[in-house]
């Protein structure tokens, strides 16, 4: 991929003295196994994970399934394995054994959540709310810990911003946001976790806030998130040579461009300013992905949302692999889900372009969309 040097500050790692463990939860999700990647690239440290699972053993495969899913080389000598949960009190891991972790822990960031698409707030409080308490517990002890929280861009899909406007790095406004989405449980949890990370912060815990756009692919070999809405829907339009009649555009990253940004960010000693948005690429438009699908020959035919949605629902009585695209069509056939303010407006990310981040802003080559579009077809 082509590569933006943007002017700034140099983002050498400036972490303060030696770095002995890094804390890193959602390890073996697609974004968290890149992170784990790039701690590996970047420090000497140790990684502890913190994995969702009934055994090490199950643990220990899940996240080398990861790894390898993504053709990522892993130092497992280096990866300590902690089997938890996030909604459970002290991460399930007992009180000596967070205590443990708190004491051995020099840096924490925190990339596990529920994502689950169709779960409302109620449903994801427990992981993504109660959890991130339990984390900022273990990073406001009598050595603050500085954390890194991984948000989104969902968060600006709330009912007060207007989706031609432009959004800033700046925190949140409001302790009770309003989504039109019937899809917006995890949006709002993200929302409610940035409002404790702004409370923890404001007594002194050095925590950084990361608002992520949505995640393509790895930049050199296209490989993808296989439960990620947009491939979900690229990979139904490519099973089926129709596409919907679509109309917005995507802010994005290459996950491993995100993964790096992260730890870089992570690293930097500074935290103020705190809050970064990780959007220094111009949008890519629907039509410009169906363009580029039949430039690779596969064969497009662009037709109403509602008309799409019940040839897939037809379609998948035969082919089980878009039994997930179903699912994300179900409630919403015409897919208004994509009108939403994330693919209208833009984001403001001057204080990421503070940083000098040298060559890991690529623009995308048709290259890359053709290895994309590959790894999508596969899933």
């Amino acid at each position: 991929m082509n590569k933006i040097t943007p002017n700034g500050v140099d983002m050498t790692p400036s972490f303060p003295g030696k770095m002995r463990n890094v804390f890193l939860t959602g390890a073996s999700g697609f974004l968290g196994i890149y992170l784990l990647s790039f701690i590996q690239k970047l420090t000497a440290a140790r990684t502890t994970c913190l994995i969702r699972s009934p055994s090490l053993h199950d643990a220990t495969e899940k996240l080398a399934s990861s790894a390898e899913r993504y053709c990522l080389s892993v130092d497992w000598s280096r990866v300590t394995i902690l089997t938890g949960d996030l909604a459970k009190p002290s991460l399930g891991l007992g009180g000596d054994g967070f205590h443990q972790l708190q004491d051995s822990t020099d840096l924490i960031i925190h990339a596990g959540a529920d994502v689950s698409l169709f779960s409302d707030y109620e449903k994801l409080k427990a992981s993504n709310i109660d959890g991130l308490g339990t984390i900022l517990e273990m990073a406001s002890g009598t050595h603050p810990i500085p954390l890194t929280y991984i948000s989104s861009y969902s968060v600006f899909n709330e009912a007060s911003y207007n989706s031609d406007e432009v959004v800033f790095e700046q925190p949140l406004a409001g302790l009770h946001p309003r989504f039109r989405s019937r899809y917006s449980g995890y949006a709002k949890s993200k929302w409610m976790a940035e409002g404790l990370c702004e409370k923890a912060y404001e007594t002194g815990v050095p925590a950084k806030i990361l608002r992520l756009p949505y995640l393509l692919g790895d930049s050199s070999t296209g490989r993808c998130n296989p439960r990620g809405q947009i491939e979900l829907l690229l990979k139904a339009m490519l099973k089926s040579s129709l596409a919907p009649d679509l109309d917005f555009s995507l802010t994005y990253l290459p996950v491993d461009v995100s993964a790096e940004l992260v730890i870089r960010l992570s690293l930097l000693h500074s935290i103020n300013p705190h809050i970064f948005h990780l959007t220094p690429l111009p949008p890519i438009t629907w039509r410009s992905l169906i363009e580029k699908a039949a430039e690779e020959n596969y064969g497009v035919t662009v037709i109403p949302s509602a008309e799409w949605s019940l040839h897939i629902k037809k379609l998948a009585m035969t082919q089980r692999s878009l039994f997930p695209a179903v699912a994300l069509i179900a409630g919403d056939p015409s897919l208004v889900q994509f009108q939403s303010n994330i693919y209208r407006m833009s984001f403001d990310c001057r204080n990421l372009s503070t940083f000098n981040t040298g060559h890991i802003f690529p623009k995308p080559t048709p290259v890359y969309l053709k290895n994309y579009l590959e790894s999508v077809a596969l899933l």
